[in-house]
């Protein structure tokens, strides 16, 4: 019968007595360190890189303890490895399909197959992103990865400068990369706190007043509540 308490003691007699030791205690200190980067960094893309470089070290700290092993009582071992190996993907593989996945979902056009400003607008404040629409009556805009997707809703209920106030708003959230489920996701699965929701639409409704107008901002603000 599995008894966890066997297998740690199992663990801690075959790890200490192993010449791989101060090889397996150094990963778990790079481990740590960067993990520890991951929950004080601001910018999304250190945050996510730090978890990445956490993960590989712990998957470092397994394979070396696998090989430090003598015995077979390691379910807890290979769960761990599997967990790793998972939510590594995840983390790698996310980003690169998930907008993508929208784009089908939704059957999303580029915006300039009807109208042209938008896209000329954002490429002013980022040269990376692309603008699409999608049919739907409730306005609503969100970005995922590059893309930055309006709703027809949206697009009937703002006037021009309105419209200018969401994409710099969204402009905002895809220079950050807040918006993706991604860190969300890394939270959920290191049982830690994202920065708030309410926090980062505070910033981003800053950046599009100033790219142009408070008036704007708090205009297309009351349409949408």
């Amino acid at each position: 019968m599995f008894s966890i308490t066997e297998e740690i003691q199992c663990y801690i007699t075959c790890i200490t007595g192993s010449r791989l030791l101060p090889l397996i205690g150094a990963h778990v200190f790079l481990a740590l360190l960067f993990f520890t980067f991951y929950l004080k960094a601001r910018k999304s893309l250190l945050r996510i890189f730090s978890f990445i470089a956490a993960q590989l070290f712990m998957l470092f700290v397994i394979c070396t303890t696998f090989f430090a092993m003598r015995c077979s009582q390691m379910l807890t071992i290979e769960i761990y490895i599997a967990y790793v190996i998972l939510s590594t993907l995840v983390v790698i593989l996310l980003p690169k399909v998930y907008y993508r996945i929208l784009i089908k979902r939704y059957k999303a056009k580029p915006l300039t197959d009807i109208i042209d400003w938008p896209q000329t607008f954002v490429n002013t404040l980022t040269e990376e992103a692309k603008v699409y629409y999608y049919d739907s009556a409730i306005p609503r805009a969100f970005i995922s990865g590059k893309i930055i997707f309006l709703s027809m809703g949206m697009l009937e209920l703002m006037d021009d400068l309105e419209l200018k106030a969401v994409l710099a708003h969204e402009v905002w959230h895809l220079r950050h990369n807040n918006e993706m489920p991604l860190l969300r996701q890394l939270s959920f699965m290191t049982f830690t706190q994202n920065r708030s929701k309410d926090e980062f639409e505070i910033l981003a409704d800053i950046f599009a007043g100033e790219i142009v107008s408070g008036d704007a901002v708090e205009s297309a603000r009351v349409k949408l509540n």
